[in-house]
């Protein structure tokens, strides 16, 4: 009984000894995750600090020309949430219309920081239906500001359903579905037809 009772302690203080060690381990993992997060606390700060001006200046000059100096100043808390002023108020409500147009100008304010950074022009911007909830006036105030991107964009792409979009685009293509083939078609605005896709690979 003196034996076994001696092969148990053995054993409990192995077991303590493997805990402890574990504890040690799991202690400067801690330590390790709390200098993490405080580096990653600070970074965020010094981001804020650096972009959100930026990013604000940029956004608020894009959003005075969509809306003819209506608004001319947006700001961004510590969120990057968005604040529309009006004569340097606060506008504590804004419609659905003026949200987009103010979510609108902060993509472009956040892809025109990154093609300056870059030192160069982004291939590519890609733009699926900006136009919902915009008249007929903010429509050709947002293709007149896309224009004046070209410098920095060597390609814009607008995706809509609005026909009269159309009117102020360089080059048009349509899409629809071809019931007998069961495929897309694309076709150029006043063009040949370019081809058929199979549906699954126009969806992808």
């Amino acid at each position: 009984m003196a034996g076994a009772a001696l092969a148990r302690a053995r054993a409990e203080r192995t077991a303590v000894a493997e805990r402890l060690a574990r504890v040690e381990t799991l202690e400067q993992e801690r330590l390790l995750h709390d200098e993490l997060h405080r580096t990653y606390s600070d970074l965020r700060t010094d981001l804020n600090y650096a972009l959100r001006p930026e990013l604000s200046e940029i956004a608020s000059r894009l959003l005075s020309e969509l809306t003819d100096a209506r608004y001319s100043e947006l700001e961004l808390d510590d969120r990057y949430r968005l604040v529309v002023l009006e004569e340097g108020i606060p506008k504590p409500v804004i419609s659905g219309g003026e949200e987009d147009v103010a979510n609108l100008v902060l993509r472009l304010a956040i892809s025109q920081m990154i093609a300056e950074r870059a030192g160069q022009a982004f291939s590519l911007l890609i733009l699926d239906e900006i136009f919902g909830s915009l008249d007929a006036q903010r429509r050709d105030a947002v293709l007149a500001l896309l224009r004046g991107l070209q410098a920095r964009f060597e390609q814009v792409i607008v995706i809509s359903h609005i026909d009269d979009v159309r009117d102020g685009l360089d080059q048009v293509f349509s899409v629809g579905f071809d019931p007998e083939t069961g495929a897309a078609v694309v076709t150029a605005a006043e063009g040949p037809r370019l081809g058929s896709l199979p549906l699954a690979e126009v969806v992808g």
